[in-house]
């Protein structure tokens, strides 16, 4: 992952050095999110939840291939459920997790027109918990997760460009594990849609 994000970066200050394109924009985006925890010794699972992010990006490089990193806030949230052997459920907790996101994306377009453009991208994003629970439902117990956690993710997608607006969908993938205060590790696989605006 550290050899990707040094030649990512190699490239962006060889787009910033010789590309012709910079843009800035914000964005806001829907995203849904299911956790897949590790292994446990009762049937457990994840079901999807819904949430929000929101912030700025870049465009840096050249008219058809350039680097986007973005800054994001992020919230996820989704519901745990144990069931015993015989499939009924015997505990349910309600998660929710903030944290900073830093996608750092490899983008190409792939049909340009005048007012409207298409494009895929692709590229990690680290993130940066800053604050998150799992809360039982019926007992009110909370396990709260380390402000100091860290996770890498891959996120691929595409993307229409409409005059200044900008419209995403991209899927990400945890390559590294969450870790709350008590319980089993878990990593998360989310779908957002993303709706920007490119000031220049």
């Amino acid at each position: 992952m550290k050899k990707t994000l040094l030649t990512l970066s190699l490239l962006a200050m060889v787009f910033v050095s010789f590309g012709q394109t910079f843009d800035f924009g914000v964005k806001a985006s829907y995203n849904t999110t299911k956790f897949n925890i590790s292994a446990s010794a009762i049937k457990s699972g994840f079901t999807n939840g819904s949430g929000v992010n929101f912030g700025a990006f870049a465009r840096l490089g050249g008219k058809k291939i350039y680097l986007q990193p973005e800054l994001l806030y992020s919230s996820k949230t989704a519901t745990y459920t144990i069931s015993n052997t015989l499939g009924a459920v015997i505990s349910t907790s309600d998660v929710k997790l903030q944290t900073i996101q830093i996608p750092l994306l490899l983008a190409m377009k792939i049909l340009d027109l005048k007012v409207a453009s298409l494009r895929a991208f692709t590229g990690p994003a680290a993130s940066f918990v800053t604050n998150g629970s799992m809360k039982n439902l019926a007992s009110q117990i909370k396990d709260n997760f380390t402000s100091n956690n860290m996770a890498w993710d891959w996120q691929l997608g595409a993307g229409v460009d409409v005059l200044k607006f900008t419209l995403d969908m991209r899927y990400e993938l945890g390559l590294s594990e969450l870790k709350s205060a008590t319980m089993d590790t878990f990593k998360g696989r989310t779908f957002t849609v993303s709706l920007g605006f490119k000031f220049f």
